[in-house]
């Protein structure tokens, strides 16, 4: 059994008595007591110990971890960096690549501009030389210009000079009366060639009467049929202006074996299309590429004879005409007509005759 330790602090002053007795016992209560007080600090001690091992394990752990967080960071933001250096890298690659691109067109419409300068200097060039060869020709023309002014001026002034002569040459002689003599031939009947215009509403027009006649025989040249005798009325044109009203007697009799029909023109009319047919006579008479000349010319002096339709409203246009005709070299042919009166052909009519 375990002998129960007296307290150390509880333990009363011995006696004379006792501390002779138990000398020994109080040797060993001293040692045992020095004993209890170093294992008590050797525990605290080693608590503490273990508390310091514990703290500074945690510390470094602490610090540890610290450093690992500090390296990921350090690591993660060392990867962003190395992030955004890439895509500055690629940025700039891109940018690098683009500018490479437009220094190259640059230098493509440099070139042009260039070769696009060289021709417009050749041009330039070739321009500045005409424009200096047009300017010594201009010298040259206006020279010549001035000599033909001077020249004009002087026969200007001559002939302002003649004209004041003549004057005063009128002047001084008596005035004399002229006589214009349109010769007139022996009238005929004709027996050639016709031409045909009207002459009413004081305008010429040109009848298209030989057209229509021999488009109306060419018809009935070679006609075939088993028609019986009969009178056909037919109408053709319009032609310049005019249509034709025309009646033939178709006749049948037999030749020989075959039947041969015969066409015997009776009666045509030419029709005018409206009153106003034509130029008026003066332009006619007076433009030599009117319609009326073109029309004349068409006709052969020699065995052609223009025969004119003449209305009682334009009478006082037939001296003009006949005397344009007799300069043309053209005889003279005159039917005058009533107002209302057609132009008619018929073989029972009469010849035209020359005045």
């Amino acid at each position: 059994m375990k002998k129960r330790r007296r307290s150390f602090y509880r333990r009363r002053p011995q006696t004379v008595e006792e501390i002779g007795g138990d000398g020994q016992d109080s040797f060993l209560d001293v040692v045992s007591n020095l004993v209890g007080v170093l294992i008590i600090l050797v525990m605290v001690a080693g608590t503490r110990a273990r508390n310091v091992a514990s703290d500074a394990a945690l510390e470094e752990a602490a610090e540890r971890a610290t450093a690992v967080d500090s390296e990921t960071e350090k690591r993660t933001a060392f990867a962003t960096q190395i992030g955004e250096l890439r895509e500055n890298v690629f940025r700039l690659q891109n940018e690098t690549e683009d500018l490479d691109a437009r220094t190259l067109d640059v230098e493509r419409q440099a070139d042009a501009a260039e070769a696009e300068y060289r021709l417009l200097s050749q041009a330039f060039a070739e321009l500045d030389g005409q424009i200096e060869l047009a300017s010594r020709r201009r010298s040259d023309a206006d020279k010549i210009a001035f000599d033909l002014k001077s020249e004009i001026f002087e026969k200007e002034k001559r002939r302002d000079d003649l004209r004041r002569e003549k004057d005063a040459l009128a002047a001084a002689r008596p005035q004399a009366t002229v006589l214009e003599n349109l010769p007139t031939p022996i009238s005929r009947p004709v027996d050639g060639r016709e031409g045909f215009f009207r002459l009413k509403n004081g305008r010429i027009s040109h009848v298209p009467l030989n057209e229509f006649q021999e488009r109306v025989r060419l018809y009935f040249k070679n006609f075939r049929g088993d028609l019986e005798s009969q009178r056909i009325e037919e109408k053709i044109g319009p032609s310049e202006g005019y249509s034709f009203h025309f009646f033939v007697d178709l006749e049948k009799r037999r030749s020989g074996d075959e039947i041969v029909y015969s066409a015997n023109f009776r009666y045509g009319e030419c029709v005018p299309q409206g009153d106003e047919l034509g130029e008026p006579v003066d332009e006619a008479l007076s433009n030599p590429d009117s319609v009326f000349y073109e029309k004349l010319r068409k006709y052969v002096r020699d065995d052609t004879t223009i025969t004119f339709f003449v209305y009682p409203d334009s009478f006082e246009y037939l001296r003009d005409v006949k005397k344009s005709l007799f300069s043309a070299g053209y005889q003279l042919a005159l039917r005058p007509l009533p107002q209302d009166a057609p132009i008619a052909v018929s073989p029972d009519g009469t010849a035209s005759t020359t005045h």
